[in-house]
């Protein structure tokens, strides 16, 4: 076995998004921004070896992630020992992105109208931190993949007409994006072995209607991890380089990241967490 008790991978909300683009940025250009000291110190304190940032504001050129690092994570504070995380990856998220449809049908065009709710492109990112090597190469990303190509999907219906499934126009669905956020897979060097980070920030399954879109969207979501860990059930799937398939039997693996869904309580669709923790 590669993992010993000091192996450990965590997962944080670190809620270091801003309402404005670049802010982010702004605020950690210094050593002094509160949130993020307390960000800092109890990943310091935690010490994981690998951790995955959910709600992080994404920038093209990883500022704002180095920053983090540089001025936060390996300075010391309260006695907290500094961490160093040699590794980052980051890429962009489908939160923000105008889709230019009106996906909640109330006749106008705002925040809920993106790929997935956002105030600006980006907002609510991912970042993660390894003291592992990570491959580069050999990451796959499935920010794009379409959710109508998902067999089987639970795509919302439109209870207003007889047509099943409908919520979502043909037009909107050959735009429409699976991924809220992304989906990752960072494969991580670990004592000469692989370990595949498989990250993702589901939507929340709340803020809509009887149609239940985010719900089933959360759900679906999960789905894409559990047919993508499962031989002879994920073919289908493709990244945004253009190759299918899932992940190779046999490998080693770490689904990380918010999935927003409980299996006893909260407001998921058809338990949808039980679909990995089964």
């Amino acid at each position: 076995m590669i993992y010993s008790d000091s192996t450990r991978f965590a997962t944080f909300n670190a809620s270091l998004n801003r309402d404005r683009n670049g802010q982010l940025i702004t605020d950690l250009s210094t050593t002094t921004n509160a949130q993020a000291q307390n960000v800092a110190e109890i990943i310091r304190r935690v010490n994981p070896d690998v951790v995955l940032l959910n709600e992080f504001d994404f920038d093209q050129d990883a500022k704002a992630a180095q920053l983090f690092r540089q001025n936060y994570l390996t300075l010391s504070q309260n006695s907290a020992t500094p961490v160093d995380y040699p590794y980052l990856y980051t890429a962009p998220s489908n939160t923000g992105i105008p889709t230019n449809f009106d996906l909640d049908n109330n006749n106008s065009l705002d925040a809920n109208d993106a790929f997935d709710f956002g105030l600006f492109p980006r907002q609510y990112g991912m970042v993660l931190y390894s003291k592992y090597p990570i491959d580069t190469e050999n990451i796959r990303t499935f920010q794009k993949f379409l959710w109508q190509d998902m067999p089987n999907a639970l795509l919302p219906d439109d209870s207003t007409t007889a047509k099943p499934n409908d919520w979502y126009s043909p037009e909107e669905l050959e735009v429409f994006r699976l991924s809220s956020k992304s989906h990752w897979d960072i494969p991580i060097k670990i004592n000469d072995e692989i370990v595949h980070v498989l990250a993702s920030h589901p939507t929340p399954p709340v803020f809509d209607g009887q149609e239940d879109r985010n719900g089933k969207r959360n759900h679906d979501e999960i789905r894409f991890w559990s047919d993508y860990i499962t031989p002879g059930k994920g073919e289908y799937i493709y990244d945004d380089a253009g190759s299918f398939g899932n992940l190779a039997a046999g490998s080693r693996f770490v689904i990380m990241g918010d999935q927003n869904a409980d299996p006893v309580d909260g407001d998921s669709t058809n338990n949808a967490i039980l679909q990995l923790i089964k």
